[in-house]
């Protein structure tokens, strides 16, 4: 069911422009558009550098059985953890002593087992010298993407096995790393759920998304259907930047993975009435990555994978990346950790962009290769 689900999100549309126009009318970015102004691929002020050694996702004592998730609490995580972490501390002695500038502002260790480097000056090429360090390479930036609609696709039957369409995906919950969900939107009425039983406390957020400045108390932004609200962008704090929604395109993308089914909710968008709304899976729980913050319309690797690894932890079974980069880099370090999101558990669904049919139209992350994601490019090379 978790795959089917995802597989439909990548094909997935309802309506866009009522989303949009639902959310305020203010002057946000069109969440049917994907405008945005093409800047560089790459941030050179920083980096990603791959460390030596397997991450928790695919180390083969901490990697989970087929259909299984990570065992955070195990004794076998809990070692290799600790020795992870000694990896990365003997990387950041070695950063103090070899460059001195250069700062670590992000640890991984489930999807990569890697840190992101602020440079300030240091050239990318000193510091992938460190003999712990297996490859590097800069941050890739991202933008939100979307495309076509769900009336392409035969959702009816999904839902008919899913046992009907107000339930489908029930006990399900999808990680949408985006630009934030607004929660009090009507497409995500909390009537009839509860928050999960399961990987407690729920709701979740961090302390950036607490009325008390705590993790996981006091969470602003969510409800017993939006269960996670986070915010992925270092410089976030200086910026007083939280995961409420400011832009519309992540409450549009999951309206299409998990809008309820409510025959009353229509709209009138351009005078056209649209009614028999719903997302593709109406019964599951949302989590809010927020990778997009306020006006920010570029996303780094660094924020990416942080968002994954959150949402990992957090006990997500499917992640939704509509968001995309020109970038085609040889290690392409954010398309490897969605590789390793799939083997640590998790369903992820990866846009693949707007563009196309053509070689190389498919755009990054979508090339990774167990995840899910249908492009319209005529280059197999990239076909995940």
């Amino acid at each position: 069911m978790k795959k089917i689900l995802a597989t439909l999100l990548i094909f997935s549309s309802i309506g866009l422009g009522v989303i949009a126009f639902a959310v305020g009318g203010s002057l946000r970015p069109n969440a049917s558009a994907d405008a945005f102004n093409h800047g560089p691929d790459v941030d050179k002020s920083s980096a990603i550098l791959q460390l030596k050694g397997d991450p928790l996702s695919i180390n083969a004592a901490t990697k989970p059985a087929h259909g299984k998730k990570i065992d955070f609490n195990s004794n076998a995580v809990r070692s290799y953890r600790a020795e992870l972490n000694a990896g990365r501390n003997e990387f950041k002695r070695w950063l103090r002593a070899n460059a001195p500038r250069a700062k670590v502002t992000s640890d991984y260790d489930i999807s990569l087992n890697a840190v992101a480097v602020q440079l300030n000056g240091t050239p990318l090429a000193t510091i992938a010298a460190a003999p712990m360090v297996q490859s590097a390479e800069y941050n890739a930036l991202y933008h939100p993407n979307l495309s076509e609609s769900y009336k392409i696709i035969n959702a009816m039957d999904a839902w008919t096995s899913a046992g009907g369409r107000s339930a489908a995906g029930a006990g399900i919950k999808i990680g949408d790393i985006d630009t934030g969900i607004d929660e009090t939107h009507p497409f995500f009425n909390p009537n009839g759920f509860s928050y999960p039983t399961d990987g407690g406390p729920w709701p979740k957020c961090d302390a950036a998304d607490s009325n008390s400045h705590h993790q996981d108390q006091d969470c602003k932004y969510v409800s017993p259907k939006v269960i996670v609200a986070k915010v992925f962008y270092n410089k976030a704090q200086q910026q007083g930047l939280d995961a409420q929604a400011i832009q519309d395109h992540g409450t549009h993308t999951a309206g299409i993975a998990a809008g309820i089914y409510d025959p009353s909710l229509n709209a009138v968008v351009n005078g056209v009435s649209i009614d028999d709304m719903s997302g593709i899976a109406p019964g599951a729980w949302l989590g809010n990555y927020n990778v997009f913050p306020g006006q920010v319309l570029n996303a780094r690797s660094e924020d990416i994978l942080n968002a994954v690894d959150a949402a990992i932890a957090d006990g997500m079974d499917v992640l939704n990346l509509s968001l995309g980069g020109s970038y085609h880099g040889n290690n392409d370090l954010l398309a490897m950790g969605l590789d390793n999101a799939v083997d640590a558990g998790v369903v992820v669904a990866v846009a693949a962009g707007n563009s196309g049919p053509g070689p190389g139209t498919l755009e990054s992350p979508g090339r990774a290769r167990k995840i899910i994601t249908v492009g319209a490019s005529t280059n197999q090379h990239f076909v995940g």
